[in-house]
């Protein structure tokens, strides 16, 4: 008996879109290669194409009918703004997990989250919704990572840490065993964080602090 698979649109053609269909074209598992439909945009049609892949408006991907779907959309706000907008219209939030990613056990994963090559998440984690995972990552074993977060490239998110929704952790950025950061946070490239930081606060340096 054959499966149905359904087809998968990536929201956004810019450098984070076009990185995941690289990595999904160049992966073994053909799988999301073989349900890539189109490359989806805001706007007006453009009868664009990137490596041979189409790029849609939201108008013309309705003609696909149901899809699942990908918000390569770093900044966490715009992220959620997306999501409520394609849920509305049918479409379905899918997982992307990069085959090079290291998963330990009692995971939860929501949908719509995105894990990228040599990424590291431990054991009893949990990502909500959203969740951008940059490569060479690690996530500690029972961190929370709030739904819409951004994990930049090469940040590394210790044992028990928990971070809110929206937060946006900058490439390189450690944050030590056991802290907190609240929703919508920003912790800057390189920070080392080693206190909690409040909602909406931004931090940057080492050790991490706020802005004047």
């Amino acid at each position: 008996m054959t499966t149905y698979l359904r087809p998968l649109v990536i929201f956004g053609v810019g450098g984070l879109a076009r990185e995941l269909w690289g990595w999904m074209r160049s992966a073994r598992d053909a799988t999301s290669r073989e349900r890539m439909a189109a490359f989806v945009v805001d706007g007006k049609p453009t009868g664009d194409r990137y490596d041979g892949i189409p790029v849609l408006s939201r108008e013309q991907a309705r003609t696909l009918g149901d899809v699942d779907y990908l918000i390569a959309v770093a900044h966490p706000a715009e992220r959620k703004r997306l999501a409520g907008e394609l849920d509305a219209l049918g479409w379905q939030a899918d997982i992307y997990v990069h085959e090079s990613a290291m998963l330990g056990v009692n995971l939860v994963i929501g949908k719509g989250t995105m894990i990228f090559p040599r990424c590291s998440i431990s054991s009893d984690a949990t990502l909500g919704e959203h969740v951008l995972v940059n490569g060479n990552t690690a996530v500690g074993h029972d961190c929370v990572i709030g739904a819409y977060s951004s994990l930049l490239g090469g940040a590394s998110i210790n044992g028990n840490v928990v971070l809110g929704e929206g937060v946006l952790v900058g490439a390189g950025a450690l944050i030590h065993p056991g802290k907190k950061i609240g929703d919508g946070a920003t912790v800057a490239m390189g920070s080392v964080v080693f206190r909690h930081v409040g909602a909406g606060l931004t931090v940057f340096g080492n050790p991490a602090r706020t802005m004047d």
